[in-house]
């Protein structure tokens, strides 16, 4: 007797943990048998300005990097480490990289780590262990994120409503990116049907345009926007709707009856039941997690699943294994990351994202995953200033970057850009200045009817 179609993504599912389970152990035996003990930790705290001012967020975002050197000379990295360095070195010194115990810890250095232990990149490493017949990527499509920007702290890199379609022709022509996403809290929600219309015009029709409203609009605004821009061949809208996830998925479910242009989610991957997670970023600790039945008979939300990479890689990968067997598109959002970050992103691109069709119809093959299915990961990354790993930021061709091609991440910290970038209370307090300044006054400049609190406008 066949299953129902959610009893039969639950069994999928339940195999494909399971795998990734037995890879995470392999990982794990193999670096402790590596016998590697932590020696020395070294914390960095950096200040990196965005390109512009990121609208009334703010001019610069504030990272922790630390570097975990072993006994036997080799130093895994991790980005978003945490600040405490006497905190940090109490905790793992003279045990081993691998110890469970302190997984939350080492972050993004355990899989750094991993792959320089087996002399492999990391995208490589993971393609071995799970013997994925598929192609390896090289290079990997990115989006590049935009949005309206105050001049920043020396008055430059300005972009307003009228210059932001030059301002997107600008960096593709300089990049060659060929997917921009557009940030969408900046104006009042109807505005946007505009600005989509300039920017598709300024562009040409070969440049897909993807929109994230940051789940700040209620339903009947969403619909209003989806419908104004129907013509402007949208690649997805990213969660326009937020509250909880419940309302959030009610709302997606909605909206897709309603509209063509299909949506985004980073909550939908497919949904998990909630849990403590005590394994930190990177750390899979979602592997543990159940599928949520009732959510996935109640609702089909969303038509692409861009899970957030600090989930860890083998929790991305069951995501997308299961969001493909849905009939889902794949992406990955984007938090702030900078140079070894997005190298882990790169990485399980590299390894997950790419397939082959035996056949160009799919139709009766059990388990065949839909074509054209996967999309250019989202990136804040050609928003910042610099980077600080060694020779600067990554260079974009053609809108692609380069996968590493160095073990374990295959990038290293720059000890003299993060010198140069270092965190300071005089830089932190010309940055907070600057925003309150933009802050006091954002409402008139963006030209808003309402207020934050929700109540209209009205000039006295």
């Amino acid at each position: 007797m066949a299953l129902d179609p959610i009893e039969e993504l639950v069994e999928f599912d339940r195999e494909n943990v399971a795998l990734a389970k037995a890879v995470e152990q392999r990982i794990q035996e193999e670096g402790m048998a590596a016998d590697h003990a932590i020696r020395d930790v070294r914390v960095y705290r950096v200040l990196m300005p965005w390109v512009g001012t990121k609208r009334w967020d703010g001019s610069a975002e504030g990272f922790t990097f630390a570097e975990f050197e072993t006994d036997k000379g080799l130093v895994g990295i991790a980005e978003g480490a945490n600040s405490d360095r006497a905190e940090l070195k109490a905790k793992v010194l003279g045990k081993n990289p691998f110890d469970a115990s302190i997984r939350a810890d080492m972050g993004l250095a355990y899989w750094d780590l991993a792959g320089k232990i087996a002399d492999r990149p990391l995208g490589r490493y993971l393609h071995d262990l799970f013997a994925i017949e598929t192609p390896l990527a090289e290079r990997v499509p990115m989006s590049a994120y935009t949005w309206y920007s105050f001049p920043d702290i020396n008055g430059k890199n300005e972009v307003t409503f009228e210059s932001y379609p030059e301002y997107v022709q600008g960096i593709i022509r300089e990049h060659g990116f060929h997917n921009i996403k557009l940030s969408m809290c900046d104006f009042e929600p109807h505005r946007y049907i505009e600005l989509v219309h300039n920017i598709r015009q300024a562009v040409g029709p070969e440049v897909d345009i993807r929109v994230d409203p940051h789940a700040s609009w209620g339903e009947a605004q969403a619909l209003r926007f989806m419908r104004g821009v129907e013509d402007c061949h949208i690649e997805w809208i990213e969660e326009p709707v937020g509250g909880r996830f419940d309302h959030i998925f009610r709302a997606g479910h909605r909206l897709r009856h309603l509209s063509p242009i299909p949506i985004s989610s980073h909550a939908w991957l497919p949904p998990i039941v909630k849990q403590p997670d005590h394994r930190g970023r990177y750390g899979d600790g979602t592997l543990d997690a159940a599928l949520d039945v009732d959510a996935l008979r109640r609702w089909q939300p969303a038509d692409i699943s861009a899970p957030d990479a600090y989930a860890g890689p083998l929790a991305l990968k069951r995501y997308y294994d299961a969001a493909r067997f849905m009939g889902l598109g794949i992406g990955m959002h984007s938090a702030y990351e900078l140079g070894p970050a997005t190298a882990i992103r790169l990485h399980i691109a590299a390894f997950v994202f790419p397939y082959e069709m035996p056949y160009h119809i799919v139709w009766g093959r059990d388990r065949a995953f839909p074509p054209f299915s996967a999309h250019p990961l989202d990136a804040h990354y050609n928003q910042w200033e610099g980077d600080v790993i060694r020779g600067g930021k990554m260079a974009y061709d053609q809108g692609f970057l380069t996968v590493p091609t160095g073990p374990g991440l295959g990038v290293e910290l720059d000890h003299e850009r993060l010198a140069h970038y270092a965190h300071t209370e005089e830089k932190a307090t010309t940055h907070t200045r600057h925003i309150e300044t933009i802050r006091a006054t954002h409402l008139d400049a963006l030209q808003w009817k309402v207020e934050r609190g929700g109540w209209r406008r009205y000039k006295m």
